[in-house]
């Protein structure tokens, strides 16, 4: 089994050099290049159960049936008027998009974000979880099949004469149009009405490379015809988002195999492409990820660990956020056990790499990433240097950087700076200069 203390920044070849990295946004908290929020209904753990999780290495705690967090989700029915299908089949709003108001969902909107973030000043980070249908016509496939179905019926029922191409091709122009109209004008709405904080669509990019991943002989990770598409093609979304939050959440199939490595290290790499595929500053990317394999209560071996958060921290990551459904009195346990053991501890030492990276490299003023992108080198503590330690359930890192170390990092990493920073350490600052995101 692979362990995180084996892995060295050192002892990785150098990576080749690319292109210069484009500008970020500083992080939200200034000293926490990556940040971790644990957003994981939880709360029950400790008054129904009387079990306590420690979340001392989380930077925000932001349990999603809350209210006022420094992040917020917006689900179906939590922000306007979503137009969707239900699991019954059952219209909402009007089920396709074309057939929903978007005046009227757009002045539906206060209600949700006044009550979700009643402090519309206030930063963090905002996630609008909208999985029902996807802007892009093709893409609706499988139980997505009914907003096709019911496009073309929509186009029919008006042009009961137009041959099946012809209502095909107008029931996708009218959908996309809507589709587009729906999510732009949200975000729009919700960049104006809460500027502070970071606004992006959940699951958006996705790298579609979840198909065949029972296939450990032949599976690659990587991304398909599908997610290549809808990064070409969704520019306007990434353009008016204001952060990125795809997901990493990795199926029990990939289990410490590489597979589970490639699976997050492309649609990391495909999400960081398309956040600096954007006029203005790069858009910080957020990955949802869970402690535990997808659908299951088992929790993430000490090597996919690494392959999950690890590998998206040397990536380039804004930030790492822990997702979960319910949690009953065998989970809390669960997590609290782990978040005292292999995650807990497993966090605490790479956003401490990542902040002493910072520090090193980039003068505080920028983020590390990996020089290759498609190199094993990790932002992890040398243990000959650095340890974890636990007092009275309190993790903390004792030690300090080697010469060695910081060699390390020079050889395998380099930063994304913050604006206005720029130059190889993020030293340069110039007098004027812009700080708009556009």
């Amino acid at each position: 089994m692979i362990h995180w203390r084996s892995f060295m920044v050192a002892a990785f070849l150098v990576g080749t050099f690319g292109q210069v990295l484009k500008q970020t946004s500083k992080p939200i908290i200034s000293s926490k290049p990556v940040l971790l929020a644990w957003n994981l209904p939880s709360q029950g753990c400790s008054s129904n159960y009387s079990v306590n999780l420690n979340l001392q290495m989380f930077d925000v705690v932001a349990p999603p049936n809350k209210v006022g967090q420094q992040l917020a989700i917006f689900y179906n029915s939590r922000l306007g008027l979503y137009p969707y299908y239900n699991s019954q089949n059952q219209s909402v709003n009007g089920g396709i998009p074309q057939a929903g108001s978007l005046s009227n969902h757009l002045a539906q909107m206060p209600v949700g974000l006044n009550k979700y973030i009643p402090d519309a000043q206030s930063p963090g980070l905002a996630v609008i979880d909208w999985e029902s249908w996807n802007p892009l016509w093709n893409l609706n496939f499988g139980a997505k099949a009914i907003y096709q179905t019911n496009s073309i019926n929509l186009v029919k029922s008006a042009n009961p004469s137009w041959s099946q191409s012809q209502l095909t091709q107008q029931a996708k122009q009218d959908f996309e149009k809507a589709a587009r109209e729906f999510m732009q004008q949200t975000l729009i709405t919700a960049e104006n009405l809460c500027p502070n904080r970071l606004w992006g669509f959940y699951l958006f990019p996705d790298c579609y490379n979840y198909l065949n991943i029972g296939n450990q002989q032949s599976y690659t990770g990587v991304c398909t015809s599908n997610g290549i598409a809808e990064s070409n093609q969704l520019g306007w979304l990434w353009q008016q988002s204001t952060a990125l939050y795809p997901s990493i959440y990795l199926n029990q199939l990939l289990a410490s195999t590489e597979g589970a490595r490639q699976f997050v290290r492309n649609r990391v790499k495909l999400a960081m492409s398309v956040a600096s595929n954007v006029s203005g500053l790069a858009r910080p990317v957020f990955v949802y990820s869970q402690p535990v394999y997808e659908t299951t209560q088992q929790l993430l071996s000490q090597t996919d660990l690494i392959y999950t958060i690890g590998e998206s921290v040397a990536l380039g990551v804004a930030g790492v956020v822990l997702w979960g459904g319910t949690t009953d009195a065998s989970v809390c346990k669960l997590f609290q056990s782990n978040l005292q053991g292999a995650l807990g501890q497993y966090l605490l030492n790479v956003s401490t790499a990542a902040e002493q990276c910072s520090k090193t490299l980039c003068n505080g003023n920028g983020r590390c990433v990996r020089l290759n992108s498609d190199s094993n080198t990790y932002l992890h503590l040398n243990p000959n240097s650095f340890q974890v330690t636990q007092t009275g359930g309190t993790l903390q890192v004792m030690g300090t950087l080697s010469a060695a170390d910081k060699a390390g990092f020079q050889a395998n990493f380099r930063c994304q700076c913050y604006n206005p920073y720029s130059g190889t350490s993020c030293s340069f600052s110039p007098k004027f200069c812009d700080y708009s995101i556009f």
